[in-house]
């Protein structure tokens, strides 16, 4: 996950606002190119597209000068069609190599009734895709979920990826089932456990990460990246990320999938809509 084109999807929501804003700080610490998209369901009308384009160019510009120090020059563009579908196929044609999204907080019947737009990137993107949520524009740390498998090995080197290019810290989650006898839990560790630790361990010792660095802390696994939790994923994790007050949590997410109520989705889904911070989508 080399970061040289990001690309930020942006209405004027306030989500759609700390987009651009998020996109060109990623963009100045990466060095990468910079571009925000807007869609529009209907861009056909005579002069449309020519005032979308100015609207977003007065509202990219107005958030840039919020920025200390040097940013990429923005290319803008506009689509037609929906949000959910659009911003990955720009992202694809386009070879980003990042897409930052505003994450809207909606009911279940809002979700129900309309839908979610950043469910529905990230279920649709080839493309990594960071949400980030009105409010936090901070990304010192980051905190990348495990599940001991191969592919979320994928998912860890892309979270060492991201945190070397935005020079943050990061450490890494995995969950254990909850055991009956609950005095025992804290001095039983599995083998997927105690390989997944090795293996996180591992990388600590041979990979540089620039300017970022990894969180060493104490778990049943001794000193190390890993911290174990133990009970039902979805709350472990949450409870891993207030306890860290990570900034970015880092998930793999299988594309494809029906739309739906998120809280009858897969744990990855959950987590993407529940968490108190942005999250980073690893597509699998």
């Amino acid at each position: 996950m080399h970061l040289r084109h990001i690309l930020a999807a942006a209405d004027d929501s306030p989500e759609g606002r700390l987009a651009v804003l998020i996109g060109a700080r990623l963009s100045a610490l990466a060095s990468a190119r910079f571009t925000v998209l807007t869609v529009a369901q209907a861009v056909e009308a005579p002069g449309m597209q020519a005032k979308l384009l100015q609207d977003l160019r007065r509202m990219v510009y107005g958030e840039l000068a919020k920025i200390d120090g040097a940013v990429p020059e923005p290319v803008l563009a506009v689509a037609a069609g929906l949000p959910g579908i659009e911003i990955g196929r720009y992202a694809e044609t386009e070879a980003a190599d990042l897409v930052v999204v505003g994450r809207k907080r909606r009911s279940e019947l809002q979700r129900l009734l309309i839908g979610d737009t950043a469910d529905s990137v990230a279920r649709r993107s080839r493309t990594p895709c960071l949400f980030v949520k009105a409010g936090q524009e901070q990304l010192q740390r980051v905190l990348v979920s495990l599940d001991g498998t191969e592919r979320g090995m994928a998912v860890l080197l892309a979270a060492m990826d991201f945190t070397r290019a935005i020079a943050a810290r990061l450490h890494a989650v995995t969950v254990e089932p909850a055991y009956e006898n609950e005095a025992e839990a804290p001095r039983l560790l599995t083998g997927r456990s105690a390989r997944l630790a090795q293996a996180v361990d591992d990388l600590r010792q041979s990979t540089n990460l620039g300017g970022g660095e990894w969180e060493v802390q104490p778990s049943i696994a001794g000193e190390s990246p890993l911290v174990i939790q133990r009970g039902r994923v979805v709350d472990a994790v949450l409870t891993e990320v207030e306890r860290s007050q990570a900034d970015v949590l880092v998930l793999g997410y299988h594309r494809g999938g029906p739309a739906g109520v998120i809280e009858a989705g897969s744990i990855a889904r959950r987590l993407a809509h529940d968490a108190p911070c942005a999250v980073l989508t690893i597509p699998l």
